[in-house]
């Protein structure tokens, strides 16, 4: 039962009317008339009281819609960031797998049989130095990808660590705010009965 329906089932306005009726009654003893005065006081300050609440959850309703759609965002970039993460691996990983294949035609062609032209080309120690250059290059394009691949890692980390720890605020927000309309209700039901 929400306050918009209290309304109607209470409705304080009539009850104000009862009582002034009946506060005109000249019959009434002193005693009465004050507790005609003191009963609409009360009923006025219900009335007050009511509007707050209502106004109360309905930001507290309209706040709770407003973390719920953050969260939806927020677990939508996370799973964004995961993706292009996955991509960007697989990237790298197509990336090792053609240095390997040109690594592998550059030893092919180095170790050809003699009566080649690459190896008639090149002396024992040009191959040996084209060699070292090969594995240096190698080494260095090994570095720089894992060195990318750890630092897009780390980017990717820290901005899923940042959007866990949004969601993380923002479901204790919406808790906090579950638990203050159950207060509210409870106070509401409370007074009622």
């Amino acid at each position: 039962m929400n306050v918009g329906n209290l309304f109607q089932d209470v409705n304080i306005s009539e009850l104000m009317k009862k009582l002034d009726i009946l506060g005109d009654n000249g019959n009434l003893r002193n005693e009465e008339q004050v507790a005609i005065i003191q009963a609409g006081t009360v009923l006025a300050l219900c009335e007050k009281w009511l509007k707050q609440i209502e106004g109360t959850e309905a930001a507290l309703t309209q706040k709770m819609l407003d973390l719920e759609k953050e969260k939806d965002l927020f677990s939508r970039q996370k799973g964004y960031l995961e993706e292009e993460l996955d991509y960007r691996k697989q990237a790298l990983d197509q990336a090792h797998l053609k240095i390997q294949e040109l690594e592998a035609t550059l030893y092919s062609a180095l170790q050809q049989e003699p009566g080649r032209r690459a190896s008639e080309a090149l002396s024992e120690g040009q191959r040996g130095d084209l060699q070292a250059a090969v594995e240096k290059v190698r080494r260095q394009l090994l570095r720089q990808s894992r060195e990318f691949d750890s630092q897009i890692l780390r980017e990717r980390m820290e901005l899923l660590q940042q959007a866990q720890q949004k969601i993380r605020e923002l479901e204790d927000k919406l808790e906090v705010q579950r638990r203050h309309l159950k207060e509210l209700e409870e106070k509401r039901l409370v007074h009622l009965q």
